[in-house]
């Protein structure tokens, strides 16, 4: 069995960008299901931003690893 090949930045960005527009105009029954999906958007968003500017060079700022311990 072949492994799957790693993602490429622009295909991260994509699916970022997918996830995105997934929760675009969707709402929540709550108030806390609304925030929650507010906060999705602002980070996917953020994620995407993120990742073109690292791909067309813009900044050399690489985010560190997210920790694998749990808090």
């Amino acid at each position: 069995m072949s492994e799957k090949p790693l993602l490429t930045d622009r295909e991260i960005h994509s699916l970022l960008n997918d996830a995105w527009i997934m929760l675009a105009k969707e709402s929540g029954a709550t108030e806390y299901g609304n925030n929650t999906l507010k906060a999705a958007r602002l980070a996917l968003f953020t994620l995407q931003m993120t990742m073109m500017m690292k791909m067309e060079g813009i900044t050399d700022h690489t985010p560190a690893e997210p920790s694998s311990r749990s808090d």
